[in-house]
């Protein structure tokens, strides 16, 4: 049998950030169909709340492999991650933590476009290393903390329960369920949105920062075709 190729460290990351990507639009799609989703049940209201719960439940799978998965054959952050970290640990920049602390805040409030020459990195108004600077800062970042920041979100995302979600109401994996199949045509708590949604951000940011990757996603534009499929009244 022909041995598999090895990814290299980029290709690595580039399908992370790609599976991270997905998930995020997913949670969007998921997002912005139950903010446009009236309770009465209009016309279309049932592929709407299919379309919606199935975005949703893509997006917790994906999720759920890279921050919890421990199979070796599967794409999970943490090996990629101890990489770089390890890789690094001998030319950490010499950033003040307050402006590692800032910067992260900054990209908090401004999420998930942020300008970044409106923050003040310390060196002048007009600073033509503004790219050099905030890697130094990511750099920072990573060493401090990228895999205690990865073991936390790892926790938040458990607590939530999202792997019983993908593991027994989305696989049914227990027939005891009252609904197969999560009852994906049921409206989803708007709780769970809402902390999927945090969770989303959260990684998103911690991605920035430990690979450097585009808080904008590229995929954003997908949004854009749900304007036209939102729910006419029965005539």
């Amino acid at each position: 049998m022909k041995k598999q190729m090895e990814l290299s460290d980029e290709q690595y990351i580039d399908k992370i950030v790609k599976l991270v990507y997905l998930a995020d639009i997913n949670f969007l799609v998921c997002d912005k169909i139950y903010r446009k989703l009236p309770e009465n049940k209009l016309l279309g209201y049932d592929f709407s709340i299919l379309s919606a719960n199935n975005s949703f439940y893509a997006s917790i799978e994906i999720l759920h492999t890279l921050i919890c998965s421990k199979k070796q054959e599967e794409l999970t952050i943490k090996p990629i991650l101890e990489k770089i970290i390890e890789k690094e640990k001998t030319s950490i920049p010499e950033i003040k933590e307050n402006v590692v602390e800032a910067f992260l805040a900054f990209l908090e409030k401004n999420y998930p476009n942020p300008n970044y020459y409106e923050f003040d990195f310390g060196t002048g108004e007009n600073n033509p290393y503004i790219g050099d600077n905030m890697a130094d800062i990511r750099k920072k970042k990573r060493s401090i903390s990228g895999l205690t920041d990865l073991g936390e979100l790892k926790i938040h995302f458990e607590e939530q329960n999202f792997h019983k979600i993908r593991h027994q109401s989305v696989a049914h994996k227990n027939k005891l369920l009252k609904e197969p199949g999560g009852a994906a045509n049921l409206r989803l708590e708007k709780d769970w949105i809402d902390k999927l949604g945090q969770i989303i951000k959260t990684l998103r940011i911690d991605c920035y920062i430990w690979f450097g990757c585009e808080l904008s996603n590229p995929c954003v534009s997908a949004l854009e075709t749900l304007d036209g499929l939102f729910i006419a009244e029965k005539p």
